[in-house]
């Protein structure tokens, strides 16, 4: 059996009915293969878009009912090729002459639609489409301004009669099933001109192949259309209209079953389509991540280049807000100079991290020369898109409390972007500050350890400078908090007690707050600084002096407490009736720690410290403060489950 006996088509007289068009069954893979065997493209192309423009404005201008309606506004003048309409002048005709006799003669469609395909074998898909739309408004337009002008025109109403043209009003409900029909035709040929539109890095996607799959059986379906719309509006003004089909209602049932065939073929494709783009997306993501990666690993003589990827601009683009000022600035201002990202969420105002972070920046502002060789940039990272009016206020107010230059808007970072600063620079939506070098390159994935510590005399914020600032510096109160609170320094310059404690555990603190204050009430010269981790501003305010700045004290500790100690100090300091009398002879401290030592014995478990990895670096090695043996290091997961704005 041959590939075309497959096709099976239902005779006149086995439906039993008038209809001239037939909805024919067809066998999926024999009508794709006799379609493929129409389809022998010689490379010859065709801007199809303009084309597409020229038509929709034709069929504006003399559609009835329901086009102009279903177009909502008159299409733009479209801007055709006239050597392109001279070539394609001869095909067009000759498309829309083979239509219209075969249409009159009653030719069997199927047959109708493959002849068409076959003579646009040489053409792709795409210019097929728009070939037959072409063809089919040239005689739809003819015959639409002999019905629209024979009543004005004794020309038109001669022709009117001598084709015996219907008044309007009895076709309306064919005009509007043909109408509908047409839009449809209008969308398939669009959607798959986009196909060929697709750039040129998506050929290889499997995505793109499925979708070319069903392209043949789609173009099937929009020829056979095409066949129906050209033979019922070439028969609205032929004299041996049918008119008995026309009170039937069979017209409007063919053409509703057509647009069916269509509609499906259409969303079939959509879906393709939006699946196409989607993969495109994301390989443009994987590849604009990948060349980012290189970038950063790469050598440059400046910092240009790094930056314009990260921030997402051009050349001419003026990128950042500058911080006073609030004026756009361009990326010169960094150039060959230390940038300090910080990398954030939204940040909640009032935020002590900020102000601190404000004031060390104002510091550096005050020197000259190589410390003052460096500039922050705020990188605001915003998942929402698009941002709520709420989202945008919160944005606006961060940008507002901002010393230094930001970023002009959280939709510049782009996705690959967010990508690596997540992936390479191990953001987990807590602040991070990351340091480049004049050259482009990562000195630091996070310089907020010694920012807090030394503040600008951390510059150049490298491992190397750490070192050595720590070999000429050791472990002392003041270290913690200068620069930070001068009462703190006074207490300890007028000999004053000073515990620093904190952490999760609520109850603990109440407890150890309330016992400490009896203690000081008994004539100890002690002073305590605190802060809740999960609550910084619910302070209790008593007698016992606070520090405003714990804030900041508990990020130059590095997140560091001693939990194993929680229970013994708290229940040593309990006790405190039972050896207060030793402290007139000796320092208090000193009496603590032997009766804490006592209390503890020597089985107690040895402590463990919390080294939160986004604060700094973990040291390599840690003498436990109990037994002075080596520490284990043990990884712990905890998550970060903060939320995202």
């Amino acid at each position: 059996m041959s590939t075309r006996s497959k096709v099976l088509v239902e005779s006149r007289a086995a439906r039993g009915d008038p209809i001239p068009e037939r909805i024919v069954k067809l066998d999926d893979t024999a009508l794709i293969r006799l379609i493929q065997e129409t389809h022998d493209p010689d490379g010859r192309d065709i801007d199809c878009q303009p084309l597409m423009r020229n038509i929709e404005e034709i069929l504006y201008r003399v559609a009835p009912l329901g086009i102009q309606a279903a177009m909502q506004k008159t299409p733009a003048p479209s801007d055709v090729d006239n050597a392109q309409l001279a070539t394609l002048s001869f095909v067009v005709n000759r498309i829309s002459s083979q239509m219209t006799y075969k249409c009159l003669v009653n030719g069997d469609a199927h047959a109708i639609a493959v002849s068409l395909l076959q003579l646009l074998s040489a053409y792709f898909w795409d210019a097929k489409l728009v070939l037959l739309l072409a063809a089919f408004v040239l005689n739809y337009s003819e015959c639409w301004l002999v019905i629209q002008i024979h009543g004005s025109s004794k020309l038109a109403s001669k022709i009117a009669t001598l084709k015996q043209v219907p008044k309007l009003g009895i076709l309306k409900q064919q005009l509007e099933a043909l109408n509908n029909l047409i839009m449809l035709l209008l969308d398939l040929a669009k959607c798959i001109i986009e196909f060929k539109e697709l750039p040129p890095e998506s050929s290889d996607l499997p995505e793109l192949s499925t979708a070319h799959g069903a392209i043949p059986t789609a173009v099937y379906w929009f020829t056979r259309g095409i066949v129906a719309c050209a033979a019922h509006s070439t028969q609205f003004t032929a004299s041996n209209y049918d008119y008995t089909t026309l009170r039937s209602g069979t017209l409007e049932k063919e053409l509703s079953a057509l647009a069916d065939k269509i509609k499906i073929s259409n969303e079939r494709l959509q879906k393709q389509l939006t699946i196409c783009y989607q993969a495109i997306d994301e390989k443009k993501e994987i590849d604009a991540y990948k060349s980012l990666s290189r970038l950063i690993e790469s050598a440059h003589i400046d910092n240009m280049k790094v930056l314009k990827a990260l921030l997402n601009t051009n050349e001419d683009m003026a990128p950042l807000i500058e911080g006073y000022t609030k004026i756009r600035v361009n990326l010169e201002v960094l150039r060959r100079k230390y940038v300090l990202l910080l990398i954030s969420g939204l940040i909640d105002n009032p935020s002590y991290e900020l102000d601190i972070l404000g004031q060390i920046y104002m510091e550096s502002k005050t020197y000259s020369g190589r410390i003052n060789d460096f500039e922050f940039v705020w990188i605001p990272m915003v998942e929402s898109t698009p941002m709520t009016e709420a989202t945008k206020q919160k944005f606006e107010n961060c940008l507002a409390a901002m010393p230094w230059c930001s970023v002009g808007h959280p939709s510049s970072i782009s996705k690959p972007v967010k990508r690596f600063i997540r992936e390479k620079f191990h953001y987990r939506n807590r602040p991070i500050l990351v340091v480049l070098d004049p050259q482009g390159k990562v000195s630091s994935l996070n310089a907020f350890h010694m920012m807090w510590t030394w503040g600008t005399f951390g510059f150049p914020f490298t491992k190397q400078r750490e070192e050595a600032l720590w070999k000429e510096e050791f472990w002392r109160l003041e270290l913690l908090v200068n620069g930070i609170d001068m009462t703190i320094l006074n207490w300890i310059r007028s000999g004053r007690h000073i515990i620093l404690y904190g952490g999760d555990d609520i109850q603990w603190i109440t407890n150890f707050t309330d016992t400490a204050h009896r203690v000081a009430l008994s004539g100890i010269p002690l002073e305590l600084v605190s802060r809740r981790k999960s609550d910084a501003r619910n302070r209790k305010t008593t007698d016992v002096r606070w520090n405003r700045d714990v804030g900041f004290v508990q990020q130059r500790l590095g997140c560091e407490f001693y939990r194993a100690w929680r229970f013994y100090v708290l229940h040593t300091l309990q006790k405190f009736h039972e050896w207060k009398e030793n402290v007139k002879r000796v320092d208090f401290f000193d009496v603590l720690k032997e009766h804490y030592e006592q209390l503890c014995g020597d089985d107690h478990p040895c402590c463990h410290l919390d080294f939160d990895n986004i604060a700094g670096e973990i040291p390599e090695n840690m003498m436990c403060p109990d037994c002075h043996r080596s520490m284990e290091q043990n990884a712990i997961y905890s998550c970060c489950h903060e939320p995202v704005q």
